[in-house]
């Protein structure tokens, strides 16, 4: 199993798949994922790739524990960083044609993969996203509900500036709502996504922690590629609810923190001239987060857990009011691409960091 970027090995010929594990909020879950993974998975369709970005000792030995008798499965160490730049460092060595990025705190369920293999295969597109369902947790509500079915881009005036907005139809809404539908989408996101590998290799992967997802969709639509969505690929994701350990806390503040998540949201701008319409409330998200981590930390139920936040927050508002001078910036909005020339995104930049 290497440990080193210098000494990772190029993908095992004939797989058809390469999955990607890494750490997304926290640092917890990874063996219960690559678990499920084995289960809901024929073995030689893949390889998998488990990044360690900073693993503490016990969850390190649990994962080389885990994969011991697997010899389709190799560990790569880069030490305490954010995901997409693990991502960036080891995707050289793919040598299989698709690619699959998957959190540590997702998981995936039976037959998920061969629909996205066949849609990739009649669309020829860069990038499938499975349908994302949310386990109960922070926000809590139903027990499972959308979280990611298809993803939009817009765009709003506001006070006099153009500004974007990620939409999500169906945002919360129940599996049984979702359309059984195959449908371009404008966007994803990393809780599970497969690439074309030859398209990964080429695009740029800005060192963000938010809206990464977002710039990688805007590259690929400038280039004339396309994403779909395929609801027949089910993965759930953890949403935070399972009790975070000491570990959690401080990853998830290393991907989170105030100044990381500013310097992302001037970068994107940088590189496509757009702020976000919510970038204040994204902030104040993070925050609500972490404090709903510490809490479940401290063994608060969810649902304690989450009124304590909510009451929190409701007078946090009250003292420090997020910008939001649009009653309903949805309503207000449109397609992002429907208003350029082309239909394409103009890229200002293709500074990364």
């Amino acid at each position: 199993m290497p440990d080193s970027e210098a000494t990772a090995p190029k993908t095992r010929a004939g797989n058809t798949v390469t999955v990607i594990i890494s750490p997304r909020d926290r640092y917890t879950g990874v063996v219960e994922c690559i678990e499920e993974l084995y289960r809901c998975t024929p073995v030689q369709a893949f390889e998998l790739v488990a990044l360690d970005l900073g693993y503490p000792a016990a969850i390190r030995k649990a994962l080389e524990k885990a994969l011991s008798d697997k010899d389709n499965a190799k560990i790569v160490s880069y030490g305490r960083i954010i995901p997409i730049e693990g991502v960036r460092r080891y995707r050289e060595f793919i040598d299989s044609p698709f690619t699959v990025l998957l959190d540590n705190d997702s998981r995936v369920t039976p037959g998920w993969l061969q629909p996205l293999l066949e849609t990739a295969d009649n669309t020829n597109a860069a990038v499938i996203n499975p349908l994302t369902l949310e386990k109960s947790g922070v926000d809590e509500g139903a027990e499972l509900r959308n979280h990611l079915y298809i993803n939009e881009i817009r765009v709003v005036e506001a006070e006099g500036q153009a500004r974007l907005i990620e939409h999500k139809p169906y945002r919360r809404a129940s599996p049984e709502e979702i359309p059984m539908e195959v449908r371009p989408t404008q966007a994803f996101e990393l809780h599970c996504v497969l690439f074309r590998t030859s398209v990964l290799k080429d695009i740029e992967l800005p060192q963000m922690t938010i809206r990464e997802h977002l710039d990688i969709g805007m590259q690929l639509k400038a280039r004339g590629e396309t994403l779909y969505a395929d609801p027949r690929s089910v993965i759930h994701f953890d949403n935070l609810g399972t009790r975070a350990a000491l570990s959690d806390l401080l990853y998830f503040n290393l991907r989170w923190n105030g100044k990381v998540t500013h310097q992302s949201s001037r970068l994107f701008e940088k590189r496509w001239g757009y702020r976000f319409y919510s970038e204040e409330s994204i902030y104040n998200w993070a925050i609500r987060r972490r404090l709903f981590l510490l809490l479940r930390w401290l063994h608060l139920p969810i649902f304690l857990a989450n009124k304590v936040d909510r009451v929190f927050f409701a007078v946090r508002r009250r003292l420090f009011p997020i910008w939001d001078p649009l009653k309903d910036p949805i309503g207000s909005s449109e397609l992002l691409y429907e208003t350029l020339s082309n239909s394409k995104p103009d890229q200002l930049s293709h500074d990364i960091f």
